[in-house]
């Protein structure tokens, strides 16, 4: 199912979730699949508790034996020159989230989006977000609704400290992105913390 295909993955600002993201990158490099990885301009320049900025970016390139591509200008050849098959957004934050329900595009992650949907190609978001019950779960509906856009199961990470608060499982982004590929909303898309 994903064997040959060109894989776009945007990495955005759900800082804490970057440790799975560098656990979902290893298990999809193990699969034949050509990676390429948008990264936005806060995950690009921000050191946090969580990763340095360089090093993850040293990580990431080490992996997928290729540049990360870093802004607009790049990204912008995914829609003519170099089509993906599938656009992966792990970790989608909240903004980034806002960002692609109103057709807003300012970093590489969302210029990554925009050109593969010109080509009619699907989105999985893996959403990682304090307010997904909150004020971004509108945006989270309407992309559910829209043509193209695929969501990974997710589940609420923390329920006293934070009831708003969901986590897209990396464990499930792959089988994700395989129902995707087909058209198809894996199910269920809330599921129970299972750490």
């Amino acid at each position: 199912m994903l064997k040959g295909k060109k894989i776009g993955v945007g990495v955005t600002g759900s800082f804490c979730s970057l440790s799975n993201f560098m656990v979902f990158l290893n298990e999809l490099n193990k699969y034949d699949v050509d990676i390429y990885v948008f990264m936005s301009f806060k995950v690009l320049h921000y050191d946090t508790r969580f990763y340095q900025a360089a090093n993850l970016r040293k990580e990431i390139e080490e992996i997928i034996q290729k540049k990360v591509i870093v802004n607009e200008v790049e990204a912008e050849l995914f829609g003519p020159k170099i089509p993906l098959d599938l656009m992966v957004v792990y970790p989608c934050s909240g903004n980034t989230l806002a960002k692609l329900c109103h057709g807003l595009n300012d970093n590489a992650v969302t210029m990554a989006v925009k050109s593969t949907l010109r080509n009619k190609k699907n989105i999985v978001l893996g959403i990682c977000s304090n307010d997904v019950l909150g004020a971004s779960g509108k945006n989270m509906m309407d992309l559910l609704n829209r043509k193209n856009y695929y969501l990974v199961p997710m589940y609420q990470d923390d329920i006293v400290k934070k009831p708003n608060s969901m986590l897209a499982d990396h464990r499930l982004i792959i089988e994700t992105m395989k129902y995707a590929l087909q058209g198809q909303q894996i199910q269920p898309l809330f599921i129970e913390n299972n750490k």
